[in-house]
């Protein structure tokens, strides 16, 4: 995985099987790869493909042509084209902000206006009985109001 040369190796570090057989020295190297240490937990919550994550921000090699335009730009005031539509935005905006405070000026007149008629004309109101309701007429009410317009209708003819 790793591209750096392996470390030499010290001969006094090494365990020799002189004398075993080849199956023993298989044995024992099965063994020994089995039994390397893995790394602790730490060093595995990131992923080990490294393309998760974001490229590093390199300067970029500047030429002395780029590097000349960079110290005018910075140096020069705004053009004259940008100052103008800054300020053909700023117009824009103010003439926003007043259509908004004229209508909401007319809104609350409006308000205002409704409101006076409506307490000019709650005095002339009819009130109803509280509890009264003319569909919620009793059953004799009816039939007595039927014969008051029968005896009417009687004394007419």
């Amino acid at each position: 995985m790793s591209s750096r040369p392996a470390p030499p190796l010290d001969p006094d570090l090494l365990t020799v099987f002189d004398g075993s057989s080849p199956e023993d020295v298989s044995h024992a190297r099965q063994l020994w790869s089995s039994l390397s240490l893995l790394p602790p937990q730490e060093s595995r919550l990131v992923s080990g493909n490294i393309s998760q994550r974001l490229p590093l921000s390199r300067p970029q090699p500047r030429s002395s042509a780029t590097a000349a335009a960079g110290s005018q730009l910075s140096a020069e005031p705004p053009s004259v084209a940008s100052l103008r539509q800054r300020q053909q935005e700023r117009q824009r905006y103010v003439l926003m902000a007043d259509q908004r405070r004229e209508i909401l000026e007319l809104l609350r007149r409006q308000r205002e206006r409704r409101i006076q008629k409506e307490l000019v004309s709650a005095a002339f109101r009819p009130r109803e009985k509280p509890g009264k309701d003319r569909r919620s007429e009793s059953r004799q009410e009816m039939e007595t109001r039927r014969d008051k317009e029968m005896v009417l209708q009687l004394q007419l003819q």
